[in-house]
């Protein structure tokens, strides 16, 4: 009998998604440094009424999409070359093949 639903992966599948998923959070990683970069040149300042950093905000969006990227390149260096990964829904969210957006 088996018990809830996993879904079988080749060390290839999850090589490429990875890679995938890393290129994508290094390219917005990339947006968001070029974005606070244009406003830090225009002289952007944190708002006094209201505590808002923009330049801040759009920071801490480029650290954490570098921060994922690195995470998955781990991942995606260390996995066991021809296997059979058998992953689960936190597997999936975990690795971003599924988005956590509510069903």
């Amino acid at each position: 009998m088996i018990e809830g639903l996993k879904l079988d992966f080749t060390t290839d599948e999850l090589a490429k998604h990875l890679s995938r998923r890393v290129d994508h959070h290094l390219e917005r990683a990339a947006f968001y440094e070029k974005q606070a970069g244009t406003l830090e040149a225009g002289g952007a300042q944190p708002q006094q009424y209201s505590g808002g950093d923009p330049v801040r905000t759009l920071k801490d969006s480029l650290a954490q999409h570098r921060n994922r990227a690195e995470l998955l390149r781990v991942m995606r260096d260390h996995l066991v070359p021809s296997e059979q990964y058998r992953l689960d829904e936190n597997d999936l969210l975990k690795i971003e093949i599924l988005s956590g957006r509510q069903w």
